[in-house]
C-alpha cells in the first residue's frame, strides 16, 4: 500500500538544516530499497521551505509509521506535526514526473542577500512548476458521489493537457493528494477553483503549495 505523508517542519530551521543532508541520505535510501515512492520539500507562498511530503511503499500503516519516526528529520526534532493517509495512486505520467525532478546541484535554497527595492528574478522564474494540493473532503459521501464523474471528466481533461501529472485518492475517500504543472501558483489555484469538486463543495478543506520533487521510483508507481 502506498501512504502519504504531509509533515511540517518547526519553525527552528537550524534543526532542519543541521538534518536535512541525513534526511535526503534516508530518503534515497528508502527510495533504493522500493519504500519511497516520490518525495520532496513543499514551499510557502514566500518561496519558503515549510515541510515535506512523501508518499512510501509499505505493507502496513505501521511500517510507515515507523519510517517517519525513523526518519532523521524527526529524530533531530525538525517536523513540527505530520500526518499518514493511505492512498491509491491513479493517472500518473511518469514522463512529465520525470521531467520535474530537480537536479541534485539545485536542492538547496539560495541564500544570498536580496538589494532593497529590488524586484528579485529567480532563475526559473517562468518555467513550468510542480505544485501538490492535499484535499479534504465534506463528510457527505453521497454528495462526493454525485460530483464525482463531473470532477473524473475535469481530470482527464487537464491530464490530456498536460496540467495534472498524479492524482492519489485517500483509500477510505477522504480527500486526495493531486499533482499539478503550473507557471505560477495562480495557474495552479485556477486549476483547483475550476475543479467540479471544488465549484459544488465536495473540498472541506485543501491546501495547495509548490512542490519541489527531489526523487521519483517510477516502478512503485507503473507497478501499482
Amino acid at each position: 500500500m502506498k501512504i502519504v505523508n504531509f509533515a511540517t517542519y518547526v519553525q527552528d530551521r537550524t534543526r532542519v538544516d543541521a538534518s536535512r543532508a541525513e534526511h535526503q541520505a534516508y530518503a534515497d535510501a528508502l527510495r533504493e530499497h522500493d519504500r519511497l515512492v516520490i518525495g520532496g520539500p513543499w514551499l510557502d507562498d514566500d518561496g519558503r521551505v515549510r515541510g515535506v511530503l512523501l508518499v512510501y511503499e509499505v505493507a502496513a500503516k505501521q511500517e510507515a509509521e515507523a519510517l517517519a519516526q525513523s526518519d532523521p528529520f524527526a529524530l533531530k526534532g525538525a517536523i513540527a506535526d505530520y500526518r499518514l493517509t493511505e492512498c491509491n495512486v491513479l493517472n500518473s505520467n511518469i514522463a512529465l514526473l520525470a521531467a520535474a525532478l530537480v537536479p541534485a546541484d539545485r536542492r538547496v535554497q539560495r541564500k544570498e542577500p536580496r538589494v532593497a527595492d529590488a524586484t528579485p528574478v529567480e532563475p526559473d522564474a517562468h518555467a513550468t512548476q510542480t505544485y501538490v494540493n492535499y484535499a479534504k473532503y465534506v463528510s457527505d459521501r453521497s454528495h462526493v458521489e454525485q460530483i464525482r464523474p463531473a470532477h473524473r471528466s475535469y481530470e482527464r481533461t487537464i491530464e490530456a493537457n498536460g496540467k495534472l501529472i498524479m492524482t492519489g485518492p485517500f483509500a477510505d475517500d477522504s480527500g486526495a493528494l493531486f499533482i499539478y504543472r503550473a507557471r505560477s501558483k495562480d495557474e495552479a489555484m485556477a486549476l483547483v477553483l475550476e475543479d467540479p469538486y471544488h465549484a459544488e463543495g465536495v473540498f472541506e478543506t485543501y491546501a495547495l503549495s509548490q512542490w519541489r520533487l527531489f526523487g521519483l521510483n517510477a516502478g512503485l508507481i507503473q507497478n501499482r
